[in-house]
């Protein structure tokens, strides 16, 4: 049945995006000239130039280069096949090797990443042609100037497909990113169907609220209070677990609230904002309700893991990581999104999800060969023909391949078909905030890091004290940011 229940909700879903991609994708007899149409023997418009890099190493820099290169066995990611050709055509055509290399000694998103880069680059040591990202990483790199903008290339090289991820690499006028990883929300609340259950709840509950249009935070509210009374917080049961700042980060844009958006606008103290966080911290100050004991580094309550608490918000990749939700003590694991805040139901606010809190990941470019003399552009690398180069790598496959491969992917971690529906009902509605752009100030374990502030603010019930504070603190760090820190 399981499998059934699939099948038609593919099916479905198939007819929906096609009715309404109908007319973007074009076929490569319509455009020869799309990524996904060329090959070693297509023959393209532009006009023929002949480039000879004599053999040079084009260097993509990413997590783990066993992942990202289309020709190990260790690959991760799809059309594997297809990025083999690209690749190959394209060493041919600019004669260049392109290689595949780890941060070295592997520093992680955010703080070790954004350093590693401005430290090399502003010395004139780019390691780098192309580096993997978050794009919270785009603002304090491009303030640096060391990644170089390149929206000016977009309407020549970038794939029509790309519409879908811009406004993710957007920061202030311009762009900086490219990509063919389409921006889909990864970020949600994870709950203990079996508990539920045996509770005396109905098989998907909270997903079956959301289905049918009922699962707003007045539904919430009442809800985890009644989970509240037949809990046992002596046993180590709650309603709610995870950190305060996942909740907060959730709720926050499910009110239509943000915290930093890519113009660099501060919203911490807006009345969506401010109204999400003082319902958390009204749970929060509820005996019973909570338990939010885990570290920063990770995000799973280690009592939600061992059937204990009910909801625990995480993000999809959460429920294979074996140090998250993947090192679960039970069986049906559902997913539903952030109930709608009172400003999306009652107001003119749009509902909105994280792709993450780092935000989507992405590709940027080298600041370091902007200004290559242009009789010089068919032989040494420019910031235009590494942008080409790269675009040509990329594989887009088509928006409704992409959804469906993510259905099935999501079915392998999650209870039955109504959690993949409802996450697939929201898989359009990702917003990019910039709240994890501000280097060593965005996220730590010292009470200043940002992180901690919203943590804190719930804890302690002073949710608007503790937000003046923080919006200073942003605009202190936006000062910083502009005088080239």
């Amino acid at each position: 049945m399981k499998k059934l229940g699939l099948f038609i909700t593919l099916c479905l879903l198939s007819m929906v995006i096609a009715s309404c991609t109908k007319g973007q994708e074009k076929t490569c007899q319509e455009n020869p000239n799309q990524p996904k149409c060329l090959t070693s023997t297509t023959t393209t418009t532009e006009e023929e130039i002949k480039y000879d890099f004599g053999g040079k190493e084009y260097i993509i820099m990413v997590n783990n280069p066993n992942y990202a290169d289309p020709f190990s066995d260790e690959f991760e990611g799809l059309f594997q096949r297809e990025r083999q050709e690209n690749q190959r055509r394209v060493e041919e055509k600019y004669n260049i090797k392109v290689v595949y290399k780890s941060f070295y000694p592997n520093p992680s998103w955010g703080v070790e990443r954004d350093n590693f880069i401005i430290n090399y680059e502003i010395t004139g040591q780019p390691q780098a042609h192309v580096y993997n990202i978050p794009t919270s990483s785009i603002p304090i790199l491009a303030m640096n100037e060391v990644i170089a903008p390149v929206g000016k290339y977009y309407e020549k090289y970038a794939h029509e497909l790309f519409e879908y991820k811009k406004p993710f690499v957007k920061f202030k006028d311009n762009y900086y990113g490219y990509d063919d990883i389409f921006p889909n929300t990864n970020f949600g609340l994870y709950y203990n169907q079996d508990l539920l259950e045996e509770l005396g709840y109905p098989k998907d509950y909270p997903t079956q609220l959301w289905l049918q249009g009922e699962w707003t935070w007045s539904t919430f509210e009442s809800f985890v209070k009644e989970l509240n009374n037949k809990l046992d917080e002596r046993e180590g049961e709650y309603p709610m677990g995870g950190r305060a700042d996942d909740w907060a980060y959730g709720s926050v844009l499910a009110n239509g609230g943000f915290f930093v958006n890519n113009s660099f606008e501060i919203g911490v103290n807006s009345k969506e904002t401010l109204e999400a966080l003082e319902k958390l911290a009204s749970l929060y100050a509820s005996p019973g309700m909570w338990s939010s004991t885990v570290d920063f580094s990770y995000a799973t309550e280690e009592n939600f893991k061992k059937g204990k608490i009910v909801f625990n918000p995480g993000e999809s990749w959460h429920t294979f990581d074996i140090s998250r939700l993947g090192g679960k003590e039970f069986a049906n694991l559902g997913f539903v999104p952030f109930p709608k805040g009172d400003q999306v139901v009652n107001g003119n606010a749009e509902y909105r999800t994280l792709v993450s809190i780092w935000g989507p990941e992405t590709y940027v470019f080298t600041a370091s060969f902007e200004n290559t003399p242009e009789e010089y552009k068919h032989m040494i690398f420019s910031t235009e023909i590494i942008f080409k180069i790269f675009t040509e790598l990329r594989y887009f496959g088509s928006v409704e391949d992409t959804y469906i491969d993510l259905s099935i992917h999501f079915l392998k971690y999650y209870a039955d078909e109504a959690s993949v529906d409802a996450h697939m009902s929201v898989i359009d509605k990702a917003y990019n905030d910039y709240f994890m752009g501000f280097g060593e100030d965005s996220f730590g374990w010292g009470a200043h890091h940002y992180n901690v502030q919203i943590s804190n603010a719930i804890k302690q019930n002073n949710v608007r004290q503790q937000m003046t504070i923080l919006e200073q603190n942003i605009r202190n760090a936006i000062e910083l940011l502009a005088q080239g820190r």
